[in-house]
């Protein structure tokens, strides 16, 4: 500013506008290259270029980043400098714009762990079993899990096969987890009308109970019912002999059974069952036991000395009916160490009917409240209403279910199960209060039930516990087993596509021998 009064002359305004002028450019152009130098005043100059690069170590699992290739070092493009808006005298220019943050490069990706030397060992082991050239032609499903290792060997792992006699341990824990160990099935015999003397009026009910270990003579049988009704001061009955086989419905087989599968391999199903329903080997038999079971029961009272005067008919015991004996069976978990440890087909299926019929719904009703006031009764106990039943009881086990079930014992050709599947089920069926029924029912190597005759002088003789399976077509094991190093395994093999005369099932012990003697 002026400190005179007299104003200055034009030509000297002129040139301090261009002095202010020529000090502002200059000014910008000095720090700008002083930022050029030093790498700038706010921020580290651009970094390197990095980029991602998958490797291929011998595993071929591994991947992290690696640095570009060198070059020479990035150059910043020239740029013009261009003089900033001319401010007011005394203003000092605009701060120049703070350069944006450049991006982090990524993080390595992490480096898969190697699996353990034991693992490995146990995993090769299990697929050099497998080029057996005893398996040609057939269908191999394995699963493998090793306490410490996970599984440590899988083929075919989730394809569902025909798993033959496999099928009973899904009965036994669906049993296990909706009946207790210790109820019964009681065969009664009840009787209508009163008692006059040693006659009765009424009619003699022989109620089948599911009791699939009646007998038509001896322990456990008809003569001890007759016996019993004998005891009660009956020396004659002048009604009929009426059979009640109404706890369960009247389908002898199950879903996926061959036509010769009754009564040769197993007896028609029923409620009433005696000395296994194979009393007699024809197709009217098969199709309804009951007019072939009634005249042995005629025919132990009369042993007993009772007779009855009127014919054997079928029928329903009144509820109000007096019940004059009853016998009951083993304890339901001594049913299902029986039908484990010796495969017992006949035992599977009425237990899965005795689940259905314990988890009934009630026939003829609506369920929506329309059906008040009318007759309804439970629906009888059915095949597909027990194996109902137990898949949801079964889900429980926290195992995802995506097997078929037709049947409880395995001769089904419509059963469908992965041995992953399998192998899963026995893993966490060891966490359940029932565990050690269902474990120590298991055929034991060498030793009992349908694995006495194998697996003598290997490392699994008196070792491996495991459900067998065999029909023409399937050969299937599962079940646990220790190693020779100590270590505890659960497993599951199921074999499809073989013969009747097939070696498959060599191979199949094999390979479980192999494993029990592995030290790893």
């Amino acid at each position: 500013m002026w400190a005179a009064s007299t104003p200055p002359s034009r030509r000297l305004r002129q040139v301090a506008l261009v002095a202010v002028l020529l000090a502002s450019v200059l000014s910008t152009a000095v720090v700008q290259g002083a930022l050029r130098l030093f790498g700038g005043a706010d921020g580290p100059p651009p970094p390197k270029a990095y980029h991602s690069h998958v490797l291929e170590p011998d595993d071929g699992t591994a991947q992290r980043l690696i640095q570009a290739p060198a070059t020479s070092d990035p150059v910043t493009p020239d740029v013009a400098v261009v003089p900033p808006p001319v401010s007011p005298a005394g203003t000092p220019p605009p701060e120049p714009a703070e350069p944006a943050p450049s991006a982090a490069p990524p993080a390595p990706a992490p480096v898969a762990a190697a699996p353990h030397p034991a693992a490995v060992a146990l995993g090769n082991l299990v697929q050099s079993r497998l080029a057996d050239a005893r398996l040609a032609g057939t269908t191999v499903g394995v699963s493998v899990w090793v306490e410490g290792l996970g599984e440590v060997a899988a083929h075919n792992a989730d394809l569902p096969l025909t798993p033959a006699s496999n099928q009973k341990l899904f009965t036994a824990m669906g049993v296990l987890s909706l009946i207790p160990q210790t109820d019964r099935l009681v065969t009664e015999v009840r009787a209508t009308g009163a008692l006059e003397g040693r006659t009765l009026s009424g009619d003699l009910f022989l109620v089948g109970g599911g009791d699939p270990t009646l007998n038509a003579r001896g322990p456990h049988s008809l003569d001890d019912l007759a016996a019993a009704v004998k005891a009660r001061g009956i020396d004659e009955v002048r009604g009929a002999l009426v059979g009640d086989e109404t706890r369960y419905d009247t389908v002898r087989g199950a879903p996926g059974w061959l036509p010769q599968h009754v009564p040769v391999f197993i007896g028609p199903l029923s409620a009433l069952v005696v000395d296994r329903n194979q009393l007699r080997p024809d197709a009217d038999y098969a199709a309804d036991p009951l007019p072939g079971t009634l005249p042995y029961f005629r025919a132990a009272l009369l042993r007993a000395g009772v007779r009855v005067l009127g014919p054997n008919v079928a029928g329903v015991a009144p509820a109000a009916s007096a019940v004059l004996a009853a016998l009951p069976s083993p304890p339901i978990g001594d049913l299902v160490g029986e039908m484990l440890n010796q495969s017992d087909n006949l035992i599977a299926e009425l237990l899965v009917k005795e689940a259905g019929y314990r988890h009934r719904r009630t026939s003829g009703s609506a369920g929506d409240g329309t059906d008040i006031g009318r007759t309804t009764r439970p629906a009888p106990g059915s095949t597909a209403g027990g194996l109902a039943a137990m898949t949801e009881a079964i889900r429980a086990l926290g195992v995802p279910m995506t097997g078929v079930a037709a049947d409880g014992s395995g001769l089904s050709r419509a059963d469908r199960r992965s041995a992953r599947e399998w192998r899963a089920l026995l893993h966490a069926a060891r966490a359940r209060p029932w565990a050690e029924r269902l474990v120590g029912s298991l055929p034991l190597g060498a030793r009992t039930g349908t694995l006495v005759r194998r697996f003598a002088r290997t490392a699994a003789e008196a070792n491996v516990r495991a459900k067998t399976g065999w029909i023409d077509e399937a050969r299937a094991l599962s079940g646990y087993l220790t190693t020779a190093g100590g270590r505890p395994v659960v497993f599951s093999i199921v074999i499809n596509g073989t013969t009747p005369t097939s070696p498959a099932l060599n191979a199949l012990d094999s390979l479980v021998a192999a494993i029990a003697a592995d030290r790893s």
